[in-house]
């Protein structure tokens, strides 16, 4: 793009990230694409649970090798340090005292315990904005609970909703939560930085991840407000969608979406249907009575389909106006061509793991292009941001390793 410059909409920003997982270290990420300076602070010790996390490059087992860890962290430097040392913590706070930003995404009360609260932090940088994200919150009964997205993902009521009326919940793939998240921290972190910019002060932020959670199934949550019913599981249907669902096509595990909204989308599946009698039936061409016999047109469509490509489908559908979608793999997301004509995938050289594909994030800003740099090894920048950014000498930094400071 014409116009573009080097750096991104957050450089001159500084991010220390206390975190693992995935919810913090996602945010600093995508925080560091856009242009911020993040550093992950880790230890040797217990290091992140991602770094031993598959998939593994060429399925070497090793903590800097892999590749899930590698797509959570891309874009910052990590430095290790121990902060079960006094030491390890006055590092920690000398790193704060020139950061802009601090996140932390441990269970709640660990960086207290510390001695890095909010509380303690504010002594070293006055206007820092520090964001705390945890399962249920800095505050209430539940406080220090531990979890990740899987089990949150079920407390926020979306696994309930997510499967066939009689079967058990299956849940959506992943720690679902887990990326919805990072996007509502983003945000906020940016609307500090604007506080801080017109106030002059910090402001300290406690994102409940329960309560972004929360936020995607409002729909049902609302319904059961206003009737006393608990929104049930419906598999692929929609009460104001039909026929909708994913239909097999030609291929070993080949499928195709089809989700028809209206009447008229109707009509123009009718048609590429090459209108056949079932289909003219009178009492189809309305919603009603197209959700009454939701069953048959599954079947109908699922005749249709079986012996096309779902690709072929796709372009047929979308051309006449109708919703339709491959439900694509990892292949196919590998070759999509929108996602090699945005750049989507950018190749890069890891000391470890050699050169991998980074996925770039979903906005693009004219003036100022995103750039997704390398995940770092663990510890790789400990000297280097001792030395420099933290103004150890070679002596002290060698004593302070000797005492097991940066394990």
């Amino acid at each position: 793009m014409g116009g573009q410059t080097e750096q991104g909409v957050l450089a001159g920003v500084r991010m220390v990230e206390f975190g693992w997982a995935v919810v913090g270290p996602l945010t600093t990420s995508w925080a560091g694409g856009f242009g911020a300076e993040v550093i992950k602070v880790e230890t040797k010790s217990r290091p992140d649970i991602i770094r031993s996390m598959t998939p593994f490059k060429d399925d070497k087992v090793d903590l800097d090798n892999s590749l899930f860890f590698g797509r959570e962290n891309a874009s910052k430097q990590s430095i290790a340090l121990n902060l079960k040392h006094s030491q390890g913590r006055e590092l920690a706070k000398r790193l704060v005292a020139q950061a802009d930003v601090v996140l932390d995404s441990y269970t709640a009360g660990v960086m207290a315990n510390w001695g890095l609260g909010y509380e303690d932090l504010v002594k070293v940088r006055p206007d820092l904005i520090m964001l705390s994200s945890c399962m249920y919150g800095q505050t209430g009964a539940l406080r220090a609970m531990p979890g990740y997205g899987v089990p949150l993902t079920a407390i926020s009521g979306l696994t309930h909703l997510c499967g066939w009326p009689d079967r058990p919940p299956c849940g959506p793939y992943g720690s679902y939560t887990d990326y919805l998240v990072p996007r509502l921290n983003l945000l906020a972190i940016i609307s500090a930085l604007d506080h801080r910019r017109r106030t002059g002060q910090g402001v300290y932020l406690d994102a409940a991840q329960l309560e972004a959670g929360v936020q995607f199934v409002a729909p049902a949550l609302l319904g059961c407000a206003l009737t006393g019913r608990a929104a049930q599981r419906l598999g692929n249907r929609d009460p104001q969608a039909a026929p909708q669902g994913v239909y097999p096509c030609a291929g070993q595990d080949r499928w195709v979406a089809i989700s028809v909204l209206d009447d008229r989308q109707w009509k123009d599946l009718v048609q590429a249907l090459g209108s056949p009698p079932w289909a003219l039936d009178p009492e189809l061409r309305h919603l009603e009575g197209r959700l009454a016999r939701a069953g048959e047109l599954d079947q109908r469509l699922a005749e249709w389909t079986g012996p096309r490509q779902a690709q072929e489908i796709m372009t047929l559908l979308q051309a006449r106006r109708v919703p339709a979608g491959v439900a694509n793999d990892g292949r196919d997301l590998g070759q999509d061509p929108q996602l090699v004509f945005e750049r989507y995938y950018t190749r890069r050289e890891h000391p470890v793991m050699g050169e991998v594909h980074y996925a770039a994030h979903s906005l693009e800003f004219s003036a100022s292009p995103q750039r997704v740099d390398r995940s770092p090894c663990l510890g790789e920048h400990t000297r280097e941001i001792c030395l420099g950014l933290l103004g150890l000498d070679q002596d002290e930094y060698q004593r302070l390793e000797q005492q097991g400071v940066f394990r």
